[in-house]
């Protein structure tokens, strides 16, 4: 295992998905276009805004560049240099040039970042080790709205979606984020920002195709409402092909997926309170990987061909008012729905409601206090099946959280010490405490040193309390069948994690700068699944023995590791990007482990990562982009290393069209990226889009 009523035809269709999945389409349609006429309903103040956040990223200086606010590492406004963390910020700009059609494709941007396709539309993403199709130790977010599924404790990446060309940045924190963000902010955290409606008035229609990329396309329209509000909406689909087997033949994974949604914002620049409301829904339907047929005792299992459905959709409302320079309250509140149909593995249908209140206040001249607290309760109904059952089959979960935090300036603004807490209530472990402490310095205008100690708890999920999972496995002169099980363990402890991480930032002028960041992680409590004794069952007409296994934590791991990020402007047109990251883990079961194999999971990620990119303007407003990159070995996943060279070439037309062509994986017919049998194919594809 690796969504707003809109009229009385689709009424309650993010509610009870039963009636959505006969209408999907029409649901889609009418929801985007339900935003979509109010928002012209009001003729735009401008026929088109300038694109402003690329322009002006492109004409940055590199000390601009390395003091872009951020927010994600302290939930609030700061500066990316003096930041006490490993943050690293994936702009639009080198979104729109790389090419990248998909968020994990562009997580390859960040350094550090483990990204591994393991088919047409699957990722196994992580930072800082852990890495595969079930990764659960790295918190990802959409405009402040988490996509982590409670099912698992990880992300489902192939409905992590948006209009690319709508991104505003990508921020990723490299390392434990669980003071602020709570539990499953282990070694990471994702947080995908949109750009402001106010940004996108006027037309985008965007169509390409190649052949991987067979066909996608898109169209968006944003507008203004009254006199201090925008809204934007839009609706895109694709269809990817199949990934290759190892015996180059198909490996019948084809992804087709509609999306749509809309954001309006509201709130004059200067005005003390401003709004957001925003929604998507998507359907998608993505072909069957599995062929094999089993039986368990007399009762046929089913074969594993049918095509997987996902459906889902989210709305979201934020609402913020400046009390004063360094002084904010803000109150989100977001709904989502999600649908998963895996025929004879499992179906899922989830609803979550989550609510999030925090305040910002200085505390004299040397404090900055930020404090929140939040709810949050997410309910699943799952079908089981032969293959994969949960005990209970419903179940709701509620959370319950309070965080804290105070910057300190130590007698100068070029020290600053952090301490805080997140406080959090779950019905899995109960009470979890997820402290920090973060030290900053900023030596010089162009040098900064860093350090922290953090703490962090991975909680469990349904499949880590709840799953019993039966599958054939096939062992020559065993006359009987064999029958592997995995069961859950309502007992199952919250991973831990004690993090150590020191960095260094150093400018030299607007042409060269370094990013060093170093880490040491200590884990308590790993999940291993611990081997019980073999069980004959004499059940008619073919006995069976099962060989059944529970999850436990019986398992500690050490990891360590360090990422160097370079920039090098060369020349005026042209810039240089330089990434390396060099990774260790050691993991040690414990003395009462039976599993002997636990330990070979420190070969799921690489231990060396490097790339070198070069973005380059070119005369007749065109521009080039090259990537190069390596990636070590997986030895547990007898994946060897390899090197991808990607590049794309884009030709504007002033601000109304652009014309691009990609080429992914250009020196390789094709290659593995993690295990599962499937290869990643050379793709070339070209791209047109028009804003009007």
């Amino acid at each position: 295992m690796d969504a707003a009523s809109t009229g009385p035809e689709c009424s309650g269709a993010i509610e009870t998905f039963e009636t959505f999945s006969s209408r999907p389409f029409k649901c889609l349609v009418a929801a985007v276009f339900l935003a979509w006429g109010s928002i012209i309903a009001t003729p735009p103040a401008l026929a088109h805004q300038d694109d402003y956040s690329t322009d002006v990223l492109r004409d940055m200086t590199l000390e601009e560049l390395t003091n872009v606010d951020i927010s994600t590492a302290s939930r609030k406004p700061e500066k990316l240099f003096g930041t006490a963390a490993a943050v690293y910020v994936i702009t639009r700009d080198d979104i729109l040039r790389s090419g990248a059609t998909s968020i994990p494709e562009a997580l390859r941007l960040a350094p550090g970042v483990e990204v591994a396709r393991v088919g047409s539309h699957s990722w196994a993403v992580s930072v800082r080790g852990f890495n595969g199709d079930l990764s659960n130790k790295l918190l990802v977010l959409m405009d402040g709205r988490s996509v982590y599924s409670p099912l698992y404790a990880g992300v489902f990446w192939d409905v992590q979606d948006t209009l690319l060309e709508d991104v505003d940045r990508i921020e990723v924190v490299e390392g434990p984020g669980g003071t602020l963000w709570g539990a499953n902010a282990v070694n990471g955290v994702i947080n995908i920002f949109t750009r402001s409606a106010h940004e996108t008035r006027g037309a985008l229609l965007e169509a390409g195709a190649g052949n991987e990329e067979q066909g996608f396309g898109a169209l968006r329209y944003g507008g203004q409402i009254g006199e201090t509000g925008d809204g934007r909406a839009y609706i895109k689909a694709f269809q990817i092909d199949d990934s290759k087997r190892l015996d180059a033949g198909d490996a019948t994974d084809r992804w087709e997926m509609t999306r749509g949604g809309f954001r309006t914002d509201w709130g004059a620049p200067d005005a003390a309170d401003s709004l957001t409301i925003q929604g998507d829904i998507y359907d998608g339907k993505e072909r069957g990987v599995f062929t094999d047929e089993f039986t368990l005792g007399t009762v046929p299992a089913g074969v594993f061909t049918d095509d997987t459905q996902v459906r889902g959709g989210n709305l979201l409302g934020r609402w913020n008012r400046q009390l004063a320079a360094n002084s904010d309250i803000t109150l989100q509140l977001y709904y989502d729905a999600t649908t998963r149909e895996i025929p004879s593995t499992f179906n899922e249908r989830r609803h979550t409601i989550d609510l999030d209140f925090q305040h910002r206040l200085p505390l004299g001249t040397n404090n900055d206090i930020l404090w929140g607290v939040g709810f949050r309760t997410t309910s699943d109904e799952l079908h089981n099946t032969l293959f994969a059952t949960f005990d209970p089959d419903d179940r709701t979960d509620n959370t319950y959280s309070a965080f804290v935090q105070d910057t300190i300036g130590l007698g100068s603004d070029r020290i600053l010490l952090t301490l805080g807490s997140k406080f959090e209530h779950n019905d899995y472990t109960g009470y979890e405490v997820q402290p920090n402490v973060r030290l900053s310095w900023l030596v010089d205008s162009s040098q900064t040193l860093w350090a922290a100690v953090s703490r962090a708890v991975r909680i469990p999920s349904r499949l880590d309390a709840d799953l019993h999972l039966t599958a054939p496995l096939s062992i020559p002169g065993i006359p009987f069948p064999l029958y592997i099980q995995v069961n859950g363990n309502d007992a199952f402890d919250s991973e831990k994690l004690l993090a150590y991480e020191a960095g260094y930032r150093i400018r030299f002028g607007d042409s060269v700068s370094f990013d060093l960041a170093t880490f040491y992680n200590d884990y308590d409590k790993l999940q291993t699944t611990e081997p019980e004794l073999p069980v004959l069952v004499l059940a008619p007409p073919l006995p069976y023995i099962a060989l059944p296994n529970s999850l436990d934590n019986e398992m500690r791991g050490d990891t360590y590791g360090a990422t160097l990020s370079a920039n090098w402007n060369v020349l005026s047109n042209w810039r240089l990007h330089l990434q390396y990251s060099w990774f260790d883990m050691q993991l040690h079961i414990t003395a009462d482990s039976q599993n002997v194999t636990a330990e070979n999971a420190a070969g799921n990620s690489p231990e060396r990562q490097w790339a070198i990119r070069s973005f380059l303007d070119l005369p007749d407003n065109l521009s080039l982009y090259v990537d190069a990159r390596y990636v070590d070995d997986l030895p547990n996943q007898d994946i060897p290393s390899y090197t991808a060279v990607d590049a794309s070439i884009r030709w504007t037309t002033g601000n109304q069209l652009t014309v691009s062509l990609t080429g992914q994986n250009l020196f390789d017919d094709r290659h593995p990226e993690f295990g599962g049998g499937n290869e990643i194919e050379r793709s070339v594809f070209g791209s047109a889009t028009w804003n009007f």
